[in-house]
């Protein structure tokens, strides 16, 4: 047997597991120079499935039929003499759902794992997810309190045993409309599909994985998830005012395309009498103000109109604080994820490669010892800051597999990752021509190179994220086929769209850096994907710090893409005056006073935290601007400038630097003459009870007045570098070693 035909039939065991549609299948078996045979084969054997069932075709088309149905213009679900069974439709729909969301989101994982040619393994979503918290503090049960102090190991606080962090899943359990917001990676999208496959396995073939806090009564509520940027591209131009019909045609519309169009009765009957869960994925992804606006009014329509059931956004939380993207709150209560703490990190690890070894990836002996060592890499102090962003931890869990070591930076973490995507997705195990991977044996046919095909990646990804009138050209992260052959034929000799083509099947099939998410559409496997490649476009322009200056007055949108092309130029390219080159133009010597250029001194002390503060100030340039942009940040704290969040993230950005306002020769005290203490003048103090309102105050408690000597007290509460000082200094040893956070 050779090669061609051992892909042929690897392609048929895709195709009957499920996991390849008959459209991809039709392409590949083509692509491979089959014929009509071999997809007959496919697709014959996919009719003899599912517990005798009876099915048709048309038009190259597969779906459930019966004895009365018709099959123009498509498939439908079996109808019979009777209506059809609500429940037999929602059991279809909810194993759809959990076909489709079941494996892990970020492929790419292992060859034999991630391979769709291959053996259909996948990491299993419910296996290796870990529960979110939120940085909401709500009080803590006496029993959560000894639990609490077993598992740490803590003495008894009272800071520690009044409140604990609320779980994401909690806080979805006690209202029945909120707003998840997460930093890029946090999980917000993740929590979504986690919770929908759990909802939607519940009455499906056995339930995926348990629930915490989930009611009882509401086991059997029914998931309809939506992503939100497809749905400002489904839009039709020139709406004006938002209505609940609009979301509900454009679920409707998804059903239909998915051979679902049964199930809309069942999902809407769900809505009204309230055992639905509307999960809506995404709303910084739409840009343009007048979309925002709808696709707001559309979702406070819809929430109103089917007020009975439950509805989830996420959104970005930095996009969250533009009012263009705000709910209600009265409506919509906002919920911020919190990063993994350290026992979180523990339990992704070691479930990634308990996974793992159920997948024979790595053997079972060796899991634990892998499990370990990935744990200590991680605790880096350069890498430990990353490891509380689930998806940076992933990227390190997936780099750590591949490489057996982890980078020191997350622009290598990334550039390591996207080679894997890229390079390390097929392994051709024949010898002679067929030895390298198609997709590099494709780049020599024409002459080219890795770097070539990269960078025009770099460009795509660009080019997608500054799109102005996405709802036109595709959503956030959208790159149209006609885009991607037009792009890839400019790097063959001969302009060949046939060459681009095969270029873009093999990505398709073998690759994981582009996914197809439906036909003639193509994305990064994630938004943070598409912003490294990004910004490793803008790193690469000869007029680096003037661009990436303008980009960052058009707000947040650009801020990780620009950070992560320092990162790039930094760790990369050993190139660190294009970035000091930026944080002059950031943060120039006058300033004007608005919110963009607060907005862009702050992005200039986290560039010079990208470069580091040891490489930043090797240099004149780089200390002068060291101490330009410390002076700036601390004005803007004390002046109150920007949102609060947005200057408690400032303030963190300039504690990192070395905030000037205090001395860390003294103790870290504030530097004035006066070390940021008080004079209080000697005089008469009044203190006491009043007997009126506090009945039980002893005599010796009433009013009375009490003669003070002149005395100082400290202007602002003690700072953790100050209580570290004083530990240092005195030789004070608390209870317990204080950890990370502490």
């Amino acid at each position: 047997m050779n090669e061609i035909d051992k892909q042929l039939i690897q392609l048929k065991k895709a195709f009957e597991s499920g996991i390849l549609d008959e459209n991809t299948y039709r392409a590949a078996v083509k692509g491979l120079g089959g014929d009509e045979t071999n997809i007959s084969a496919g697709r014959d054997a996919l009719l003899a499935k599912d517990r005798g069932k009876a099915y048709t075709t048309k038009n190259s088309q597969v779906g459930l039929i019966g004895d009365n149905a018709s099959v123009e213009g498509g498939i439908h679900l079996r109808t019979g003499p009777d209506k059809p069974d609500p429940a037999e439709i929602l059991g279809i729909y909810r194993r759809t759902l959990t076909q489709s969301i079941k494996h892990l989101p970020l492929r790419g994982v292992d060859v034999g794992v991630s391979d769709p040619c291959g053996e259909q393994k996948h990491l299993q979503l419910d296996r290796v997810y870990v529960e979110l918290d939120t940085r909401t503090e709500v009080p803590l049960s006496d029993s959560g309190k000894e639990q609490r102090r077993e598992e740490k190991e803590l003495p008894a606080s009272p800071e520690r045993d009044r409140t604990r962090l609320l779980p994401a899943l909690e806080a979805a359990v006690n209202n029945r409309r909120l707003v998840i917001l997460g930093d890029p990676g946090s999980g917000k999208t993740t929590f979504v599909s986690h919770l929908t496959l759990c909802l939607a396995s519940h009455a499906g073939e056995g339930q995926a994985c348990q629930l915490s806090h989930w009611p009882e009564d509401e086991a059997d509520i029914t998931p309809i998830p939506v992503v939100l940027r497809d749905f400002a591209l489904w839009l039709p131009e020139n709406e004006r005012k938002a209505e609940p019909g609009h979301l509900w045609k454009f679920i409707v519309s998804r059903l239909d395309s998915l051979e679902l169009a049964r199930a809309a009765d069942v999902l809407k009957d769900a809505l009204e009498k309230g055992k639905a869960v509307l999960l809506l994925d995404g709303l910084d992804e739409i840009p343009t103000q007048e979309k925002r606006r709808f696709v707001r009014d559309a979702v406070t329509a819809f929430a109103e109109r089917y007020e009975n059931s439950r509805c989830i956004v996420t959104c970005r939380v930095l996009s969250y604080q533009n009012r263009e993207w705000q709910l209600n709150q009265d409506d919509f209560p906002v919920f911020e994820l919190a990063p993994f703490d350290e026992k979180k990190v523990e339990a992704f690890i070691s479930a990634w490669y308990e996974d793992l070894s159920r997948l024979n990836v790595v053997k079972t002996e060796e899991a634990e010892g892998l499990a370990r060592r990935l744990l200590t890499a991680v605790r880096r102090p350069d890498l430990w800051r990353l490891a509380g962003n689930p998806l940076l931890l992933t990227v390190m869990a997936l780099v750590n597999t591949h490489k057996g070591r982890l980078p020191e930076a997350r622009a290598l973490l990334y550039e390591e990752t996207v080679d894997i995507l890229l390079w390390r997705w097929e392994q051709i195990k024949t010898t002679g021509e067929e030895r390298l991977p198609r997709l590099r044996k494709l780049l020599l046919d024409a002459g080219r190179a890795d770097v070539d095909l990269k960078k025009l990646l770099w460009r795509l990804a660009f080019e997608a994220h500054g799109k102005k009138e996405r709802e036109k050209s595709g959503s956030l992260a959208d790159i149209t086929e006609w885009e991607l052959s037009k792009a890839l034929a400019g790097l063959h000799p001969e302009k060949s769209l046939d060459w681009a083509t095969r270029v873009i099947e093999t990505v398709r099939l073998r690759a994981g850096l582009l996914l197809e998410r439906e036909p003639g559409i193509y994305s990064f496997p994630h938004r943070t994907f598409q912003e490294y490649l990004a910004g490793a476009h803008l790193s690469s322009q000869a007029d680096f710090a003037k661009k990436a200056s303008a980009l960052a007055e058009t707000g947040s949108f650009w801020r990780e893409v620009i950070l992560l092309a320092v990162g790039r130029l930094v760790y990369l390219a050993g190139d660190s005056d294009k970035p000091l080159a930026l944080v002059g133009e950031l943060c120039p010597a006058e300033a004007d006073d608005n919110e963009t250029a607060w907005r862009k001194a702050w992005l200039a002390g986290d560039v010079l935290l990208e470069v580091g503060m040891n490489r930043a100030e090797d240099s004149v340039l780089g200390r002068d601007l060291a101490k330009r942009v410390r002076k700036r940040l601390a004005d803007l704290i004390q002046t109150g400038r920007l949102e609060a969040k947005e200057r408690v993230a400032s303030g963190d950005t300039l504690a990192k630097l070395g905030d000037p306002r205090f001395n860390p020769d003294l103790w870290y005290l504030p530097d004035d003459e006066e070390l940021g203490f008080v004079r209080i003048p000697a005089g008469e103090f009044l203190m006491g009870s009043d007997k009126e309102r506090d009945k039980d105050a002893e005599d010796n408690e009433l009013p009375h007045t009490v003669e003070l000597s002149e005395y100082q007290i400290a202007r602002y509460p003690v700072t953790a570098a100050q209580f570290r000082a004083f530990v240092q200094d005195s030789g004070y040893q608390p209870k317990k070693k204080l950890g990370r956070g502490e």
